[in-house]
Protein backbone atom coordinates (compact mmCIF):
# COMPACT_ATOMS: atom_id res chain seq x y z
CA UNK A 1 0.00 0.00 0.00
CA UNK A 2 1.47 3.33 -1.05
CA UNK A 3 0.15 5.32 1.89
CA UNK A 4 -1.96 5.08 4.98
CA UNK A 5 -3.97 7.83 6.60
CA UNK A 6 -4.36 8.63 10.25
CA UNK A 7 -7.35 6.80 11.70
CA UNK A 8 -9.31 10.03 11.93
CA UNK A 9 -7.90 11.37 8.64
CA UNK A 10 -7.62 14.85 10.12
CA UNK A 11 -4.96 16.92 11.81
CA UNK A 12 -5.69 18.17 15.35
CA UNK A 13 -8.39 20.86 15.53
CA UNK A 14 -9.52 20.02 12.00
CA UNK A 15 -6.54 21.85 10.50
CA UNK A 16 -6.23 19.53 7.48
CA UNK A 17 -5.54 15.91 6.53
CA UNK A 18 -2.44 13.86 7.38
CA UNK A 19 -1.17 10.57 5.95
CA UNK A 20 1.98 8.46 5.91
CA UNK A 21 3.46 7.47 2.55
CA UNK A 22 5.31 4.17 2.37
CA UNK A 23 6.67 5.22 -1.02
CA UNK A 24 8.99 7.84 0.47
CA UNK A 25 8.78 6.93 4.16
CA UNK A 26 7.52 10.37 5.18
CA UNK A 27 4.42 11.99 6.62
CA UNK A 28 2.36 14.29 4.42
CA UNK A 29 -0.25 16.89 5.23
CA UNK A 30 -2.71 18.95 3.19
CA UNK A 31 -4.67 22.02 4.16
CA UNK A 32 -6.81 24.63 2.38
CA UNK A 33 -5.68 28.16 3.21
CA UNK A 34 -7.86 30.23 0.91
CA UNK A 35 -8.75 30.74 -2.74
CA UNK A 36 -6.36 31.20 -5.67
CA UNK A 37 -6.63 34.07 -8.15
CA UNK A 38 -8.37 31.72 -10.62
CA UNK A 39 -11.05 30.80 -8.05
CA UNK A 40 -9.74 27.34 -7.20
CA UNK A 41 -9.09 26.35 -3.56
CA UNK A 42 -5.55 27.17 -2.44
CA UNK A 43 -4.57 23.73 -1.19
CA UNK A 44 -1.11 23.46 0.42
CA UNK A 45 0.98 20.30 0.85
CA UNK A 46 3.72 19.74 3.43
CA UNK A 47 6.08 16.78 3.86
CA UNK A 48 8.12 15.96 6.98
CA UNK A 49 9.96 13.05 8.59
CA UNK A 50 7.59 12.72 11.55
CA UNK A 51 3.87 13.06 12.09
CA UNK A 52 4.44 15.68 14.79
CA UNK A 53 6.40 17.88 12.39
CA UNK A 54 3.56 17.72 9.88
CA UNK A 55 1.05 18.63 12.58
CA UNK A 56 3.18 21.65 13.56
CA UNK A 57 3.53 22.75 9.92
CA UNK A 58 -0.22 22.51 9.30
CA UNK A 59 -1.02 24.40 12.48
CA UNK A 60 1.39 27.16 11.44
CA UNK A 61 -0.33 27.43 8.05
CA UNK A 62 -3.71 27.54 9.80
CA UNK A 63 -2.51 30.38 12.03
CA UNK A 64 -1.27 32.26 8.96
CA UNK A 65 -4.62 31.68 7.25
CA UNK A 66 -6.50 33.18 10.20
CA UNK A 67 -4.12 36.13 10.34
CA UNK A 68 -4.27 36.67 6.58
CA UNK A 69 -0.49 36.30 6.18
CA UNK A 70 -0.23 33.19 3.98
CA UNK A 71 2.24 33.76 1.13
CA UNK A 72 0.69 33.70 -2.34
CA UNK A 73 1.21 30.47 -4.34
CA UNK A 74 3.50 30.30 -7.33
CA UNK A 75 7.13 31.19 -7.99
CA UNK A 76 8.42 33.37 -5.13
CA UNK A 77 9.40 36.97 -5.81
CA UNK A 78 12.98 38.12 -5.53
CA UNK A 79 13.58 41.50 -3.92
CA UNK A 80 14.82 42.82 -7.28
CA UNK A 81 11.75 41.63 -9.19
CA UNK A 82 9.34 43.06 -6.62
CA UNK A 83 11.12 46.43 -6.39
CA UNK A 84 11.05 46.81 -10.19
CA UNK A 85 7.38 45.84 -10.34
CA UNK A 86 6.50 48.19 -7.48
CA UNK A 87 8.36 51.26 -8.73
CA UNK A 88 7.33 50.95 -12.40
CA UNK A 89 3.78 49.56 -12.14
CA UNK A 90 2.49 50.63 -8.72
CA UNK A 91 4.33 53.81 -7.76
CA UNK A 92 4.89 55.37 -11.20
CA UNK A 93 1.22 55.90 -12.17
CA UNK A 94 0.26 57.42 -8.83
CA UNK A 95 3.00 59.84 -7.71
CA UNK A 96 4.68 62.98 -9.01
CA UNK A 97 7.73 62.77 -11.24
CA UNK A 98 10.16 64.20 -8.68
CA UNK A 99 9.10 61.69 -6.02
CA UNK A 100 9.29 58.88 -8.57
CA UNK A 101 12.85 59.83 -9.49
CA UNK A 102 13.79 59.61 -5.81
CA UNK A 103 12.26 56.15 -5.59
CA UNK A 104 14.00 55.01 -8.77
CA UNK A 105 17.37 56.23 -7.53
CA UNK A 106 16.97 54.32 -4.27
CA UNK A 107 15.76 51.20 -6.07
CA UNK A 108 18.17 50.97 -9.00
CA UNK A 109 21.28 52.56 -7.50
CA UNK A 110 21.20 51.17 -3.97
CA UNK A 111 18.55 48.55 -3.14
CA UNK A 112 18.83 46.22 -6.12
CA UNK A 113 22.66 46.12 -6.19
CA UNK A 114 22.72 45.65 -2.41
CA UNK A 115 19.99 43.10 -1.64
CA UNK A 116 18.17 42.39 -4.91
CA UNK A 117 19.19 38.73 -5.13
CA UNK A 118 17.38 37.73 -1.92
CA UNK A 119 13.98 36.08 -2.00
CA UNK A 120 11.34 38.57 -0.97
CA UNK A 121 9.83 36.28 1.66
CA UNK A 122 13.28 35.51 3.13
CA UNK A 123 14.62 39.06 3.51
CA UNK A 124 15.29 40.14 7.10
CA UNK A 125 15.73 43.47 8.94
CA UNK A 126 19.44 42.71 9.33
CA UNK A 127 19.93 42.68 5.56
CA UNK A 128 18.71 46.26 5.38
CA UNK A 129 20.77 47.39 8.37
CA UNK A 130 23.93 45.97 6.79
CA UNK A 131 23.06 47.78 3.56
CA UNK A 132 22.61 51.11 5.38
CA UNK A 133 25.98 50.66 7.11
CA UNK A 134 27.64 49.84 3.78
CA UNK A 135 26.16 52.95 2.17
CA UNK A 136 27.36 55.29 4.91
CA UNK A 137 30.82 53.69 5.01
CA UNK A 138 31.11 54.26 1.26
CA UNK A 139 30.86 58.00 1.90
CA UNK A 140 27.15 58.61 1.38
CA UNK A 141 25.33 60.81 3.87
CA UNK A 142 23.03 59.21 6.47
CA UNK A 143 20.19 61.14 4.84
CA UNK A 144 20.71 59.08 1.68
CA UNK A 145 20.48 55.86 3.69
CA UNK A 146 17.26 57.21 5.21
CA UNK A 147 15.84 57.79 1.73
CA UNK A 148 16.72 54.20 0.83
CA UNK A 149 15.08 53.03 4.06
CA UNK A 150 11.86 54.97 3.39
CA UNK A 151 11.68 53.66 -0.17
CA UNK A 152 12.18 50.05 0.93
CA UNK A 153 9.63 50.43 3.71
CA UNK A 154 7.01 51.71 1.26
CA UNK A 155 7.76 49.09 -1.39
CA UNK A 156 7.72 46.12 0.98
CA UNK A 157 4.73 47.55 2.80
CA UNK A 158 2.81 47.17 -0.44
CA UNK A 159 4.07 43.58 -0.75
CA UNK A 160 2.77 42.90 2.76
CA UNK A 161 -0.67 44.31 1.91
CA UNK A 162 -0.88 42.05 -1.14
CA UNK A 163 0.04 38.90 0.75
CA UNK A 164 3.55 38.43 -0.65
CA UNK A 165 5.05 39.01 2.80
CA UNK A 166 3.91 37.94 6.25
CA UNK A 167 5.41 41.07 7.81
CA UNK A 168 7.36 44.03 6.49
CA UNK A 169 10.97 43.53 7.70
CA UNK A 170 11.93 47.13 6.92
CA UNK A 171 9.58 48.35 9.66
CA UNK A 172 11.90 46.60 12.14
CA UNK A 173 15.20 47.74 10.58
CA UNK A 174 17.05 50.65 12.21
CA UNK A 175 18.34 53.31 9.80
CA UNK A 176 21.45 55.31 10.73
CA UNK A 177 21.07 58.36 12.90
CA UNK A 178 20.97 61.74 11.19
CA UNK A 179 22.98 64.33 13.07
CA UNK A 180 21.20 67.66 13.36
CA UNK A 181 23.26 70.58 12.14
CA UNK A 182 23.81 73.23 14.78
CA UNK A 183 22.39 76.58 13.70
CA UNK A 184 24.27 79.70 14.74
CA UNK A 185 21.90 82.22 16.37
CA UNK A 186 21.71 85.74 14.95
CA UNK A 187 23.38 88.28 17.22
CA UNK A 188 21.74 91.58 18.21
CA UNK A 189 23.76 93.71 15.76
CA UNK A 190 22.64 91.55 12.84
CA UNK A 191 19.02 91.82 14.00
CA UNK A 192 19.26 95.63 14.06
CA UNK A 193 20.71 95.76 10.55
CA UNK A 194 17.96 93.50 9.20
CA UNK A 195 15.25 95.62 10.83
CA UNK A 196 16.69 98.84 9.43
CA UNK A 197 16.81 97.34 5.95
CA UNK A 198 13.27 96.02 6.31
CA UNK A 199 11.92 99.54 6.96
CA UNK A 200 12.86 100.51 3.40
CA UNK A 201 11.21 97.53 1.72
CA UNK A 202 7.57 97.33 0.68
CA UNK A 203 7.22 93.81 2.10
CA UNK A 204 9.56 94.38 5.03
CA UNK A 205 6.90 93.51 7.63
CA UNK A 206 7.39 89.79 7.00
CA UNK A 207 11.06 90.06 7.96
CA UNK A 208 10.09 91.74 11.22
CA UNK A 209 7.58 88.97 11.94
CA UNK A 210 10.16 86.28 11.14
CA UNK A 211 12.56 87.74 13.71
CA UNK A 212 9.91 88.05 16.41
Amino acid sequence: MARKRRDEGRAPNGAGSIYYSEADGKWHGRITVGVRDDGRPDRRHVKRKTEGEVVDALQELEQQRRAGTVRKPGKPWTVEAWLKHWVENIAAPSIRYKALEGYRTAVYRHLIPGIGAHRLDKIRPEHFEKLYTKLTKSGLKPATAHQVHRTARTALGEAEKRGHLGRNPVSLAKPPRIEEEEIEPIDSDDVKRILRAALHRRNGVRFVIALA
